[in-house]
């Protein structure tokens, strides 16, 4: 039976606040897009738990440092560190895009604009928001391969979605056409984030700073 040692604790709790920060914004994200589909602002809500990301991320930055000062950890014990630093980061952004997602909601008129496609994207981006929280945490480079997969299907409905936008041009809604732009751009960066976190997995397992592709 192998002795627990005292930085293992340590990287508990840390990974422990990844966990929360990870729900906290599957949750953000989930109601800004609600916001945009149905015109129900969660503002508040939403801009909560950005706030709460954006503490999250100090507590676990502090720990971090914590850590690594006291127990000078080396090989998997300091990546597994280091990866936590740069994911609180990648999820505090997913919780700012998220806020500026629903002000978007607000500020341009988005209540008969058909997002269709946008929706089509959303669903891919929320999965990959999703499972890579799930694949940092159990340390699943399976998983993280698959999230960082669908970046290709993100890229491809993005160049399908803005081509049509483009394509409309002075037919369609202003506000549709402003509105479905700066989210399209939103939606992009978060799912970024979310292949950045699947790298972290790999820098975990392997030291290898980026998957693979196969």
């Amino acid at each position: 039976m192998s002795v627990r040692r005292p930085l293992d604790t340590g990287v508990e709790r840390l990974k422990g606040i990844i966990g929360d920060m990870a729900a906290a914004a599957v949750e953000a994200f989930r109601r800004a897009m609600e916001s945009v589909f149905t015109g129900k602002v969660a503002l508040e809500d939403v801009r909560m738990l950005s706030e709460q990301l954006r503490f999250m991320r100090e507590e676990s930055g502090q720990l971090a440092i914590e850590l690594i000062a006291r127990f000078q950890p080396v090989a998997t014990d300091l990546r597994r560190i280091r990866s936590c630093l740069q994911v609180s980061y990648d999820l505090s952004r997913i919780g700012r895009y998220s806020l500026d997602i629903c002000e978007t909601s607000i500020l341009v008129p988005v209540m008969g604009c058909d997002f269709s496609k946008l929706r089509q994207l959303y669903i891919i981006v929320l999965y990959m928001v999703r499972e890579v929280g799930r694949a940092f945490i159990f340390e699943d480079l399976d998983l993280a391969k698959k999230v960082r997969e669908l970046d290709d299907d993100v890229d491809a409905l993005y160049d399908d979605y803005l081509k049509g936008l483009l394509e409309r041009g002075q037919k369609d809604n202003p506000p549709c056409l402003i509105a479905g732009t700066l989210v399209l751009r939103y939606l992009e960066r978060i799912a970024d984030h979310a292949c950045y976190i699947a790298d972290a997995v790999s820098y975990i397992r392997t030291g290898s700073l980026e998957i693979e592709k196969e």
